[in-house]
């Protein structure tokens, strides 16, 4: 397909679209596909697009019609990534007013005393770095920033690998999400969009970032989050980049993400399931479906009080088909 016909199909096709959700696999994305109704699958340039309306929830009701997405499953790493929100955003008529990354993500392991994610928790990410960019010298890791990379200027500034999300839209998400997984919990039979994994034991709210929903559900974090195309196989490894970094969690797309919605100036959330921990690796214990289940729901969540988080809604709400 010519581009300029590609390009025109993927602006019909996007038009009234007020969100992107970024999967970066079928497994990831598959769970989101299945709350979305009116649902139409396009294809361009190796990228899979759903676009759909959120299966319609009382806190839409005002609106009169349910929120328009496009769900885009990207394929791993951080070029595709790149490429694909790229892709989407250039020929959207509208640039959309939130983009939410959903999917899996190893947990580091915990510094000293100091709580760390579980298997089957949400990591809601306030930072994006990119872990590989950068150079190992005799001294010790040089990151991006000390080496005076040209990663990504905005406004003027050059933000070294390194991309800080809108604290007020992390709080929001976190907020509703805690709200969400309490109601789930105090239903009849306890909460049955996302069965607990672990203890489920209640953990009090701490430095790490973490907050608890209740006795039931995944926990909710909020805390640095790292991407690297070399995933981390090796505990001595996840140790020193734990020291390096401070982060909770580690994937292979969210700083691309965050790097795009930086450039392009569009609200970012990047919302994880933990799958796994990040150290020696042991592929037998990662639980994916699972993770990517309870990322899905987060997401998705977040998306049905679309109203409630602090986002310029008039531009892009103002487009939405009914």
């Amino acid at each position: 397909m010519a581009v300029p016909a590609r390009h025109a199909l993927l602006r019909r096709a996007t038009r009234g679209c007020s969100a992107v959700v970024l999967a970066a696999t079928p497994t990831e994305a598959e769970p989101v596909e299945r709350g979305l109704v009116d649902r139409r699958t396009y294809e361009a340039v190796t990228k899979t697009l759903v676009v759909g309306k959120l299966a319609s929830r009382s806190e839409l009701a005002d609106w009169g019609s349910p929120l328009r997405l496009v769900l885009v499953v990207t394929g791993c790493d951080k070029t595709n990534v790149g490429h694909a929100l790229t892709l989407v955003l250039e020929a959207m008529e509208t640039l959309p007013a939130l983009v939410v990354q959903v999917g899996v993500a190893g947990a580091f392991p915990s510094r000293g005393c100091a709580p760390h994610p579980a298997i089957g928790d949400i990591v809601i990410a306030s930072s994006e770095t990119y872990a590989d960019t950068g150079s190992s010298s005799p001294e010790g890791w040089v990151s991006a920033e000390e080496l005076g990379l040209p990663v990504a200027c905005v406004k003027g500034v050059e933000l070294g690998g390194r991309f800080q999300l809108d604290p007020g839209l992390v709080e929001a998400a976190v907020r509703l999400l805690r709200r969400a997984s309490a109601q789930a919990a105090a239903e009849p039979g306890g909460s049955r969009e996302v069965e607990p994994l672990g203890s489920g034991e209640v953990a009090p709210t701490g430095p790490g970032g973490e907050v608890s929903p209740g006795s039931l559900g995944p926990r909710i974090w909020s805390g640095p989050c790292l991407t690297s195309s070399r995933v981390t196989g090796t505990r001595e490894e996840a140790e020193e980049i734990t020291q390096r970094f401070q982060a909770l969690a580690e994937s292979m797309e969210g700083a691309a993400a965050a790097h795009i919605c930086a450039l392009y100036r569009v609200p970012f959330l990047e919302i994880r399931g933990i799958s796994n921990f990040v150290g020696d690796r042991d592929r037998s214990t990662w639980q994916v479906e699972r993770a990517a289940a309870t990322a899905a729901w987060a997401g998705l969540t977040v998306l049905s009080c679309f109203k409630e988080l602090p986002l310029d809604h008039g531009g892009a709400l103002s487009t939405c088909a009914p």
